[in-house]
């Protein structure tokens, strides 16, 4: 049998040449439909919410994306409102960052509050991460406002100042350690 395939007289160049366009043609319509059936109207949607300034995905694929928002005054409800359209989307995300306004004086100031917002997290102590973090950030004189607040899956952190602003957003982890715990039975 193999003897007959090699007396078969092939035009190679022409294999090659159909492979190629087949293949180009393939990827052509995925990544046109991925652009317009997925893409776009994800990024329109992000859009159309009132303090979202800017959307960009990121190597043009819908599971890494960076939001730019404008200064807004409930942090914590505008970033639900992002996750519940991408809930509704569907999307399978590996990277959602939210890209603000910040200036040296909020990065020196979110590095005096870290460790208690990390100790919040883990302790599940909020309470006293809000007494710790009120301490620190009380003698500011340039901080316009703060605003921290907590749900089930995450501490949502607003520091204002003037024209700069910044949001961070702390997952919160020790939820699902310590279900994994009574789960096991330790």
């Amino acid at each position: 049998m193999g003897l007959i395939l090699l007396n078969l007289s092939l035009k190679w160049p022409v294999v090659v040449i159909t492979f190629v366009l087949t293949f180009s043609i393939i990827y052509a319509a995925n990544y046109w439909r991925q652009q317009h059936l997925v893409v776009e109207p994800l990024r329109e949607q992000l859009l159309a919410l009132e303090a979202v300034e800017d959307v960009n995905m990121e190597n043009g694929r819908s599971n890494e994306i960076s939001v730019s928002l404008g200064h807004v005054s409930q942090f914590a409800e505008v970033y639900r409102e992002i996750q519940s359209v991408l809930k509704t989307r569907n999307e399978d995300l590996d990277r959602l960052t939210i890209v603000d306004r910040r200036n040296p004086y909020l990065n020196s100031l979110y590095s005096r509050i870290e460790f208690a917002l990390m100790e919040g997290e883990r302790q599940g102590n909020y309470t006293e991460m809000s007494k710790e973090i009120n301490l620190l950030l009380e003698e500011e004189a340039e901080l316009n406002s703060y605003s921290l607040r907590v749900d089930q899956q995450a501490i949502y952190l607003q520091l204002d100042a003037g024209d700069y602003y910044l949001y961070e957003v702390i997952p919160i982890y020790y939820r699902t350690f310590a279900s994994d715990k009574s789960n096991s039975g330790l």
